[in-house]
């Protein structure tokens, strides 16, 4: 009987195997997109997941007035461990934030990720050093990644008390490594490629000192009540001992973030990832959702060339249950067929999101747990595209189905027609959307910065150079070469790590300014405009002591109306205000401007290292070569490499994921509209085939081919101009809430949904007329000589 059944469906699927055909396609875009969603949603949720403790670690960080940092002082940890019992563990980790290289005899490795931390954070975090007990650590003991001991030691399989140079050949320090760690058994939000381990991480390290403390607590602790204690002892034993009682840290809140939130959603960063994970998986469940409506209107308007073989099964003795099993096992088969063709689209295609993501997927190939996840997709999909057709078709009565009036049912048309109307609420909902997302990113690209970039170099280096006098020389080397218009050095360049925030006076207030130390012709490379008063200059000596300038952002919270001459007090200095600068987002879109104070002194104490120039245009290529040819000579102390980024395109890490949200919703939206066109033109396909009789009376009458074009899309478009209706407000707050995470964006425009409008129409209109020009080109004879 199941033969029988199969063989019958395999010959009402030839059939009608347009239909067929442009079904299974859409059902296998839906289950391609849904597998390539997968692959991706595994890959960010396995950050960490192979921790056993991964539930129970947390990341303790403060709060002040809105903006948070994963910094805390790095007597904190200590005092937790001590007062706590229901905490475990505690480790904390200190990163250094500049890119140095590390000799060897064989070759260099450029380290970016270095960190000092606890003996303990090995084991909360699962870093094996085989070979190395690192109970036995009484100084400190270095370790590298096992691809980084590859690269620097080749033909070394044991890197215990091994020697390599960090920094400069000639003038950088000797490092004694302890070993290489063990592969880690998956992706962690823990990056490094060298490890220093010490016994105490707080040993050698004034008490203000901020680091990450990560705490490991009981199972089942209850973490508001944790969270509340932690605050006590902040407030009592940390923050009165390390800052003034009127400081902004004195004033902070501890917050504590799950490890499993740190990739993705961390309470001090962006949330961005996780906005990408939660739109893809719903974009895909939405295509496969699509898919399966495509497939249930299909079933439903074909309902009537299976009339005779339903009637005729139900006369003689087929149960209902039986009819439905049918039903599900076909729709099954195609579902199993599209899901075969999936995986060949996505063997041929995983190279896309390699490209736009640029991630290594190799580990998440078709593995147990994506086919898991494909089978459950197919099980789902086949009830939901089954269901109600099956039911339907089943419950007729055996004459009215053979005498063929199923069709004439005002319940299943209008049902099918509700249908449709959500495919289009959601296509067209995507389109506005992403019509919104697309305008965003045009603005990021175009709009006022507050600074200009192009033609700036960074260029890598490791010489401290806090000094004005440090750095003549450099300037003036560098600017000896044809093409270098400007040279300065900064503590931090968009892009890079965040500056540091300090605590400055002024009159008996105290304040939170972002500080960015600087030198000469710093404003001037970077492009940023002096609003008010005057930028750094080589003709007043006392700028490289005192002198300060602020950005537009400082003096409004500072409250001035004519802030030149001001007094700030901060860093040990008072500082004496010479001008102001317009705000600039070099901290991105995302983030409001930080009010912010520069100066060359640099009492703050964080090392001006970031070198940077600005090149004319046109000289480009020949300049680099120069100073890559004299970098040794101009950088005595650090010159071994030249190496060097474009400003510009540092500064596009800012909102890199923002452009992997914005690809990866254009390819989805695209699949969509595609599955939602293949159901319409499946439906107009149908709709206009029994309806050719009349076409053929209406011609015959003397209507014309462009009457009859409008009357057969008329009932779609009327369909079509509901589902804008109904999706416009939805697709508002769905582009409004994803708005809300920069600070500065784009107004939402009327236009932007009249423009998704008329792009829904057209399409639709488009794909219903490929059917509709064949029906007013066919001869009348030939459709009513049965009349």
């Amino acid at each position: 009987m199941i033969f029988y059944n199969f063989k019958i469906a395999w010959r009402f699927l030839l059939r009608t195997k347009v239909f067929t055909i442009v079904n299974i396609i859409g059902l296998a875009l839906g289950f391609a997109g849904f597998v390539l969603a997968s692959l991706y949603i595994n890959h960010e949720q396995s950050y960490d997941s192979w921790n056993p403790h991964y539930k129970d670690i947390y990341l303790v960080g403060l709060t002040n007035q809105g903006k948070t940092t994963d910094l805390t002082s790095v007597s904190l940890g200590p005092a937790i461990k001590a007062q706590l019992p229901e905490v475990v563990k505690m480790a904390r980790v200190n990163s250094f934030p500049y890119e140095i290289p590390f000799s060897s005899d064989e070759d260099v490795f450029f380290i970016k990720h270095w960190i000092g931390a606890d003996v303990s954070f090995a084991e909360m975090f699962g870093i094996k050093t085989p070979g190395f007990d690192l109970d036995s650590i009484s100084g400190q003991a270095v370790f590298f990644r096992p691809d980084v001991a590859q690269k620097l030691f080749p033909n070394t399989s044991n890197i215990q008390d091994e020697w390599v140079v960090m920094g400069s050949k000639d003038s950088g320090f000797p490092l004694q490594l302890s070993g290489a760690t063990a592969p880690a058994p998956g992706l962690s939000n823990i990056e490094f490629e060298c490890i220093a381990f010490v016994k105490e991480l707080g040993a050698d390290l004034p008490n203000n000192e901020s680091v990450q403390t990560f705490i490991q607590v009981k199972a089942g602790t209850n973490i508001d009540e944790l969270t509340a204690h932690i605050n006590d002892i902040f407030t009592n034993s940390i923050s009165k001992k390390t800052e003034n009682i009127n400081s902004s840290i004195a004033k902070s809140s501890i917050y504590l973030d799950p490890l499993k939130n740190l990739h993705l959603r961390p309470t001090h960063g962006s949330s961005t990832g996780y906005k990408i994970v939660i739109a893809l998986g719903a974009l895909s469940v939405i295509i496969l959702l699509l898919a399966g409506i495509n497939f249930a209107n299909l079933m439903l308007v074909l309902a009537q060339k299976r009339a005779k073989e339903i009637g005729m099964k139900k006369i003689f003795g087929v149960t209902r249950s039986k009819l439905i099993i049918q039903f599900f096992s076909e729709v099954f088969v195609q579902c199993f067929i599209a899901a075969g063709i999936a995986v060949f689209i996505v063997s041929i295609t995983i190279n896309i999101l390699v490209k736009n993501f640029q991630y290594d997927l190799s580990a998440f190939g078709f593995n147990e747990s994506v086919l898991f996840q494909l089978f459950i997709a197919v099980i789902l999909t086949s009830v939901v595209s089954g269901l109600y057709p099956a039911f339907i078709l089943s419950q007729s009565e055996s004459i009215k189905i053979i005498k063929g009036r199923y069709q004439n049912s005002h319940r299943t048309q209008y049902f099918r027609n509700l249908l449709l109307v959500f495919q289009f609420v959601i296509a067209f909902g995507f389109i506005s959307v992403m019509i919104v997302i697309h305008k965003q990113m045009d603005f990021i690209e175009t709009a006022d910065r507050g600074f200009n970039v192009d033609q700036v170099v960074y260029i890598k280096n490791q010489a401290i150079l806090n000094k004005a006098t440090d750095f003549i020389t450099f300037r003036n080397r560098m600017k000896a070469i044809p093409g270098v218009e400007s040279v300065t050095v900064a503590t931090t360049v968009p892009g890079g790590h965040l500056p540091k925030a300090y605590d400055f006076q002024y009159l008996d207030r105290m304040f939170k300014f972002d500080h960015i130390g600087v030198d000469f012709e710093y404003f001037e490379t970077m492009g940023m405009k002096v609003l008010a008063g005057r930028a750094f200059s080589q003709e007043f000596p006392t700028d490289t002591i005192n002198a300060a300038v602020l950005n537009e952002a400082a003096v409004k919270e500072l409250g001035l109306k004519d802030p030149i001459g001001t007094i700030i007090r901060g860093c040990n200095t008072e500082f004496k205000v010479i001008g102001v600068i317009k705000d600039s987002k070099t901290l991105g879109f995302e983030e409001l401007i930080n009010p912010t104070i520069y100066s060359i002194n640099n009492n703050c104490q964080i090392p001006k290292v970031e070198i940077l120039a600005k090149i004319s245009s046109g000289n480009m290529q020949a300049t680099l070569a120069a100073l890559a040819t004299q970098w040794k000579s101009i950088n005595k102390l650090d010159g071994d490499y030249f190496i060097y980024e474009f400003v510009n395109q540092k500064y596009a890490t800012l909102y890199a994921k923002q452009e992997q949200l914005q690809r990866a919703f254009t390819g989805f939206t695209i699949l969509i509209i595609l599955v939602a066109l293949m159901g319409l033109f499946n439906m107009a396909a149908y709709s206009i085939s029994i309806r050719q009789k009349e076409v053929g009376i209406r011609k015959v009458l003397g209507a014309s081919s462009q009457e009859i074009l409008f009357l057969l899309n008329k009932p779609f478009l009327r369909i079509i101009c509901l589902s804008i209706l109904i999706s416009t407000p939805i697709a508002w707050w769905l582009a409004n809430r994803w708005l809300q995470d920069f600070a500065y964006r784009v107004d939402i425009q009327w236009w932007f949904f009249a423009l998704g409008a008329v792009l829904s129409l057209l399409i639709a209109f488009i794909t219903v007329s490929i059917q509709a020009v064949k029906a007013t080109y066919l001869n009348p004879v030939d459709v009513l000589y049965e009349e």
